[in-house]
């Protein structure tokens, strides 16, 4: 590139990555009221196209995270996001019972 600025204008390329959106986006159903998001309401906070918002859901649906409730709300059905650590700890105590068992 000329003089070797390699800098573009504007917000950086992870700013934008469907990998921090979707962290954002979980973030959005944790504080959600009885777990369920209105997707309008996502893409409004989130200030994106509801396009990537549905890019998310999908991938999200796809997995058996998330699941539609009625027309654009979803509801978390998946592992509890607020203790990340639980499953871990779930699956060591019931490796230990196994090994008591033997």
């Amino acid at each position: 590139s000329p003089g070797g600025n390699n800098l573009t204008p504007g917000p950086c390329r992870y700013d934008s990555s469907l990998g921090l959106l979707t962290k954002k986006f979980i973030n959005l159903i944790k504080h959600a009221e009885d777990g369920i998001l209105d997707l309008n309401k996502a893409a409004d906070t989130l200030e994106v196209q509801k396009r990537r918002i549905y890019d998310i859901t999908n991938v999200l649906e796809g997995i058996g995270l998330i699941e539609k409730k009625l027309k654009n709300r979803i509801q978390w059905k998946g592992v509890d996001v607020s203790k990340p650590g639980d499953s871990d700890d779930t699956l060591s105590s019931l490796q230990e019972e196994i090994e008591n068992l033997n």
